[in-house]
């Protein structure tokens, strides 16, 4: 008896060891996608803003979808203003780079097909074979534009949904979101 449970205590410890790389695996996988937000960049000849470039904010108000809160794209203004001043760039009126910022919304469609599931008796809703949910994403693209040229020459988008760890719904937030597009710049 001894014996049968020295080895079934051997095989556990075997496996146990050869699940490490599994899990870590794992979590090494979920904490990458949840850790930064969602980013895509272009640029015209690799572009870069030199050193102490003036630079006026130009912001999409006009044009803001109902659900987008107004104070978060004036919140998102300042936040570039106060990350280009704090890397040694000056904000003027009459600058020949201007910062664009534009924000809109997107409804994904999500269908629900119930693959999890077998039988409707593991859900608190009626058994519907083609139910769709829509899920507003939100997002914001900044380009920086040439005014002498009248040519786009960096641009970022980046985008979060309702209830995100990376929804800018305040001045910190703000920031951050705003540091993650323009420290690639």
């Amino acid at each position: 008896m001894h014996y049968i449970r020295h080895i079934n205590n051997r095989l556990l410890l075997q496996m146990t060891y050869k699940m490490y790389p599994l899990i870590a695996g794992i979590l090494f996988f979920f904490s990458a996608c949840t850790s930064s937000p969602f980013i895509e960049l272009n640029s015209r000849d690799n572009f870069q803003l030199e050193g102490e470039t003036k630079f006026s904010v130009s912001l999409n108000r006009d044009n803001l979808p109902v659900e987008m809160d107004p104070i978060l794209i004036e919140n998102l203004g300042e936040a570039v203003t106060n990350y280009l001043e704090g890397t040694g760039h000056q904000s003027s009126l009459d600058a020949p780079i201007i910062i664009e910022l534009s924000v809109d919304s997107k409804d994904k469609i999500k269908v629900d097909d119930f693959r999890y599931y077998g039988y409707p008796i593991h859900r608190s809703y009626l058994y519907d074979t083609d139910r769709i949910n829509t899920v507003p994403e939100f997002y914001l693209r900044i380009s920086i534009k040439d005014v002498d040229q009248d040519k786009t020459l960096w641009t970022g988008l980046t985008k979060w949904r309702k209830g995100s760890s990376f929804a800018p719904v305040d001045m910190p937030s703000a920031e951050l979101l705003i540091e993650n597009l323009l420290v690639n710049l």
